[in-house]
């Protein structure tokens, strides 16, 4: 089920590029529906009720008499100075922004409801790449396989290494952003399932190359606190509650939670190995996928020469 977002924009021109912006990405979300009066979205909630309203600072205090709404959020152009009691955006920024900041107002809000995890109607393509050896490229590989795939697909880079070697390459990326990735999903999946969907939407970044992704975690422990259930939980809400045609997990490290993932995934990429030790690790890895059971996943294994053609510049 989706929120209900109410916007009262009485800017015309900046409430249509915000509403055209949130219909092109079909969002699974939210719901929007404008209005340029508060009069027009009183008359509206006579019949019905919102979760959030998305309102202009100069009409805080008539949006503070409308009923049936949980939440009032300010979009303010920088000079508001009303009531503390809601919480502003700063207006003149990139829409997705402002949805992101939507989204983690929604996360955090106990009294807006959240959305039951959905285990059918899976859309999203789950891609695992990992490798039972360092030194294999995997890692570029697997940021190279996003950007190729981003011109005809919704991609989402997803880096499940106990020590990144992502964030680094972007430039903008400072500490308390690590603790805003991956770090906090991991809180979300095992305490806040029902609002799983909204923190990724709040904390899912925009690469240059096209695709989208979400930072590493801050400290090795929370990948190895992910229980498989928490990882079922995670990809049904990847696969089935967002807007995503691939999924690319980059995987580096060994767990319940991670033979969980290789047994949900639609592909499982591979280095090719390079001369006998690497041979015998994966041999390794393969023996012990069957012990668990995974025969299946082995025989579908799809193995990639990575290093030198994928290595960056």
């Amino acid at each position: 089920m989706k929120r209900m977002l109410l916007a009262v924009l009485a800017d015309g021109m900046y409430s249509g590029r915000f509403s055209d912006y949130i219909n092109h990405h079909k969002n699974m979300l939210i719901d929007l529906v404008t209005f340029t009066s508060i009069n027009s979205a009183e008359e509206y909630l006579k019949n019905g009720s919102a979760d959030i309203l998305l309102v202009s600072g100069d009409m805080a205090c008539e949006a503070g008499k409308l009923k049936n709404i949980k939440k009032i959020i300010i979009l303010s152009d920088g000079s508001y100075t009303g009531a503390q009691e809601y919480p502003v955006i700063f207006k003149y920024q990139p829409a997705a922004h402002i949805l992101k900041e939507i989204f983690a107002q929604v996360a955090e809000d106990d009294t807006i409801q959240g959305m039951p995890v959905i285990h059918t109607s899976k859309q999203a393509e789950l891609i695992v790449v990992f490798s039972p050896y360092g030194g294999s490229g995997a890692s570029t590989y697997a940021r190279n396989l996003c950007a190729g795939m981003a011109g005809s697909n919704n991609v989402l880079y997803i880096n499940l290494e106990i020590f990144d070697s992502f964030a680094e390459f972007e430039s903008s990326t400072d500490n308390h952003e690590y603790i805003c990735g991956m770090s906090e999903v991991v809180y979300y999946i095992k305490q806040k399932k029902d609002k799983l969907a909204f923190k990724l939407g709040s904390v899912i970044k925009r690469h240059k190359d096209g695709y989208n992704y979400i930072l590493p975690v801050e400290d090795y422990r929370d990948l190895y606190s992910i229980s498989p259930e928490d990882m079922e939980c995670f990809t049904d809400v990847l696969a089935s509650g967002m807007m995503y045609d691939k999924v690319v997990f980059d995987a580096g490290y060994v767990h319940g939670s991670l033979l969980k993932l290789l047994q949900v995934c639609d592909v499982l990429i591979l280095p090719e190995a390079s001369g006998q030790i690497q041979e015998n690790k994966q041999h390794s890895f393969e023996r012990l996928l069957i012990r668990n059971g995974m025969d299946n996943v082995v025989q579908n294994i799809q193995y990639i020469e990575m290093k030198g053609r994928w290595d960056a510049n």
